[in-house]
């Protein structure tokens, strides 16, 4: 099983996140890349509005072909309750490309099932496996676990097929 994960970081967590999945699968990681300055306060509201409006925005072409992969597992930040930018024009442009699909947030709050509907409207597929890590999670160290579950389901999954 040849597993991408391909994440956007704003602050830091979304890669760490990818980075232990990553290590878990065996897999191949790579940064959506924008060329946007998103540091600071504006930063985090420049993000905020494009996400609420849904924007697609210029992204840099990636270095991996998805078309190589079995799986790709996609993760983003939870901004203004939406994905972020630069994970909703990866998913626009390359939507044709992705064989399977698994799907991680990180974010300040519980409720992400629009984001997974709106992965599903996109992409035209079901996710083999989604997670959500808040920051409470993570405070708590509970996402340890969770990640782990996550890694389990998404092999589980994936050894049927």
């Amino acid at each position: 099983m040849k597993v991408l994960i391909i994440y956007y970081s704003r602050s830091g967590h979304t890669k760490s996140i990818a980075d232990m999945i990553g290590k878990r699968l065996g897999a191949v990681t790579e940064e959506v890349v924008d060329h946007r300055n998103r540091k600071g306060l504006w930063g985090f509201f420049v993000s905020g509005r494009e996400a609420y409006a849904k924007k697609i925005i210029p992204i840099e072409k990636l270095k991996n072909d998805i078309s190589l992969y079995d799986l790709v597992i996609v993760g983003t930040p939870v901004w203004a309750g939406n994905m972020s930018s630069p994970i909703r024009s990866f998913l626009k442009e390359y939507k044709d490309k992705i064989p399977r699909i698994a799907f991680f947030t990180t974010s300040g709050g519980p409720d992400t099932k629009n984001i997974y509907l709106e992965i599903k409207q996109i992409t035209a597929q079901k996710p083999v496996a989604v997670i959500n890590l808040t920051n409470q999670d993570i405070k708590k160290q509970s996402y340890l676990k969770m990640v782990d579950n996550f890694v389990t389901s998404i092999k589980e999954n994936l050894k049927d097929k």
